[in-house]
């Protein structure tokens, strides 16, 4: 399931960032992956370049466990209710948000 939703990001706008629902599990193995790529040397030199090259992030104050994979930005921010919450963020501009349908409401 997909909806488009608006969420209020660290600078305020209105982004039209992308909601994608799955299943909480397919949610955790997206948080454990960014996790790793986040860990591996030369992780924060790869997002350096990225912003550099594409802009920053739709919630860059509250991101963290940044990586750039493939030609993607992937981070995690915390959700209100302490879930972590996986970001992909494309070349483009576009931002894609991802959660279960259970936190889907707390996502922002």
């Amino acid at each position: 399931m997909t909806t488009e939703a608006s969420g209020s990001t660290d600078d305020g706008e209105d982004h039209g960032v992308e909601l994608r629902i799955l299943e909480a599990r397919a949610v955790d193995e997206m948080v454990g992956k960014i996790q790793a790529a986040a860990a591996l040397p030369g992780a924060g030199e790869a997002v350096a370049a990225w912003r550099a090259a594409h802009g920053e992030e739709a919630w860059l104050d509250r991101g963290h466990d940044h990586a750039v994979v493939g030609q993607t930005l992937m981070y995690l921010h915390d959700a209100p209710d302490g879930m972590l919450v996986p970001h992909a963020r494309y070349p483009d501009g576009t931002e894609k948000v991802y959660t279960d349908a259970l936190h889907a409401e707390t996502a922002f």
